[in-house]
C-alpha cells in the first residue's frame, strides 16, 4: 500500500477532523470534510466548532497564498453565520482574501453541503507577522533593562 504524503496545510487538528485541502492559490483556498459521527453535536447535526475549524483552515490557506516569504498569519477573529444544519455528506469551505494590508488580512468564506446548498457564511481578520521578529500585537518586544 502506498503511503499518502501529508499536506503541510492541514495541521494536526485538520488531520484529526479529516479535512482535505483541495485547492489553494491567488488568494483563494478550498477545504473539504466528509461528515462523520464524531463531528456531531448531541442533537445529531455537525457541531459548530467543526464547521468553524473548516472555515478557519480555508481562510488561513487563502491568506497564506498571498503572504511574502518569511511571513505567517494568525486568526484575530472570525464571525460565522450558520444558515442550515448538516447531518451527513460532504462540507466544502471556500475562502478568499478581500483585503490585505501590511499587517492584516480580511477574508470571506462560504460553506456548502453536498454540492450547492449554502450552510454557512463567514468573515474573518488575520494578523500578518514576519518570522524571526518578536512582535506582539503589532509592537516589537524590547528586552528588559534587567536582562531577563
Amino acid at each position: 500500500m502506498k503511503k499518502r504524503r501529508k499536506d503541510p496545510g492541514v495541521g494536526p487538528l485538520g488531520g484529526l477532523l479529516g479535512m482535505r485541502r483541495t485547492s489553494m492559490g491567488k488568494g483563494r483556498c478550498r477545504f473539504t470534510l466528509t461528515v462523520r459521527p464524531d463531528h456531531m453535536n448531541p442533537y445529531g447535526v455537525v457541531h459548530g466548532g467543526v464547521m468553524y475549524s473548516l472555515v478557519d483552515y480555508a481562510m488561513g490557506g487563502a491568506l497564506a497564498s498571498r503572504l511574502k516569504p518569511r511571513e505567517r498569519c494568525a486568526t484575530l477573529e472570525v464571525k460565522i453565520n450558520y444558515l442550515a444544519p448538516v447531518s451527513q455528506g460532504t462540507l466544502r469551505a471556500e475562502a478568499r482574501v478581500i483585503e490585505r494590508t501590511k499587517r492584516v488580512g480580511v477574508l470571506q468564506a462560504t460553506v456548502h453541503a453536498d454540492g450547492d446548498r449554502l450552510v454557512a457564511l463567514a468573515t474573518g481578520s488575520f494578523y500578518i507577522q514576519r518570522d524571526g521578529t518578536e512582535e506582539r500585537c503589532g509592537r516589537r518586544s524590547r528586552p528588559s533593562s534587567s536582562g531577563t
